[in-house]
Formats: structure tokens, sequence, C-alpha cells
């Protein structure tokens, strides 16, 4: 195995460990949250959960991505950086096959995450609308992109 490959596999699974890492944060945090009858958050508290589960997600495709031969200089170039939609039309370019609703979810979750909302402006955005989707729908597509990142013994 190449240098650059072993160096892949290894901040692959760095990205996965820290991805699983803010879920399980996420998972904790969703146990104290109230919510409406659609499973959107009821109260502005939720706002770390998204934060954690947009942050998994980039993760989790940044590293199906080095599983399958990017180089961890081309996730840093700025058309990767914080963009769920590149790194999930790159993840497609490469043969990968994601599930309608995953799609919609990163869609959704792609311009609040890009711009960093929930981490600095979420309070203070006059006329931006937050992506609030039902909570179990999020760890549904967390889960279907940590399949993405698993070990293979064929190669990919």
């Amino acid at each position: 195995m190449a240098k650059d490959e072993t160096d892949n596999i290894a901040l692959a699974s760095a990205y996965r460990l820290l991805a699983v890492g803010y879920r399980q944060s996420a998972e904790t945090l969703n146990t104290t949250i109230e919510t409406r009858s659609d499973g959107s958050p009821a109260r502005l508290t939720a706002i770390p959960i998204y934060f954690l589960i947009s942050h998994s997600a980039e993760l989790l495709l940044k590293s199906a991505l080095l599983k399958r031969g990017y180089a961890e200089g081309d996730l840093k170039k700025f058309d990767y950086r914080h963009n769920l939609n590149s790194l999930l039309a790159a993840l497609q370019k490469k043969g990968v096959s994601v599930t309608p609703e995953t799609i919609f979810l990163i869609n959704g979750l792609h311009s609040q995450h890009q711009s960093h909302a929930l981490r600095y402006s979420v309070l203070t955005d006059n006329g931006q609308k937050t992506f609030w989707p039902p909570l179990p729908l999020l760890f549904a597509m967390l889960d279907e992109l940590l399949m993405l990142t698993r070990i293979s013994t064929q190669g990919i």
C-alpha cells in the first residue's frame, strides 16, 4: 500500500471517529430537548444538536471521499471546505449511491453549515430560514453516511 493511501485511511478513520463522537453528543442532547408534534425542535436549545449533526455529516462525507482516493489537500480546497453539497456531489461522481432522503437533508443543511450560521448568527440572521427537520431523519442520514465509511476488504 502506498504512503498516500495509508495516510488517507488514517485520516478517514480519524474523521469517522470524530463524526461518531459528534453524533453521540447530539444523541445525548436530543434526550433533553422539547419537540413539536412533527419532531422538529420547539426551542432554540436544539441549535447545538443541529450543529453537531451538520459537522458530523461533513466529516463522514470527507471520510467516504478519502476512502475512495481523494487527497487530504483536495478536501481543504475552498470548493469543499464546509460545503456539504460539493462533498456529496464529489461522492456521487465516484459512483456512490445516496438515498433521495439523505440528498434532501444535506441540501437543507448545506447553506447554514457553509455560512456557519449555527455557530454564529442563527439568532440574528433576519430573514434566514433555519432548517430544522425532525431529528430522527437526521440520525438516519448519519447512519447512511456512516455506512459509506466502513472498513472494506473489497478495496473500496
